[in-house]
């Protein structure tokens, strides 16, 4: 049996107030399901269009990321593998706006959440 992918919005929740608790920001991280599906170059724009959209729209819950993200120390998602994205975030109250924002916008490219501690975290990791 495979092992569940990603996150409920309700566990997600729970697990970033437990980071941002203790460390004042935590990993939101999102992986398209069924990329393969996808045409490369429509996947391509999907990919950057749900970046983009959600960097703009949620900019103020994604301080300048610092948990040792393969070295990335940016604001916002930014793609870290071919079909998945992490940003740095400060509030667990915004991830089900950010994730409703999200099916509602891109209704047509499913995504896994899930939440991490920080760049070592390979629990969250999707």
């Amino acid at each position: 049996m495979k092992p569940k992918k990603g996150l409920t919005i309700e566990e997600c929740v729970k697990k970033a107030e437990k980071f941002i608790e203790s460390q004042g920001v935590c990993l939101l991280l999102y992986d398209i399901k069924g990329s393969r599906n996808f045409e490369i170059n429509e996947f391509i724009q999907k990919r950057a269009e749900i970046q983009e959209s959600l960097n703009n729209k949620f900019s103020k819950y994604m301080p300048k990321n610092d948990l040792d993200v393969m070295g990335i120390f940016k604001k916002g998602f930014q793609i870290q593998r071919g079909d998945a994205a992490v940003a740095g975030i400060n509030s667990a109250e915004v991830i089900p706006e950010i994730i409703n924002y999200q099916k509602e916008m891109f209704p047509d490219v499913p995504l896994y959440w899930s939440v991490a501690k920080n760049g070592f975290d390979k629990k969250g990791y999707i």
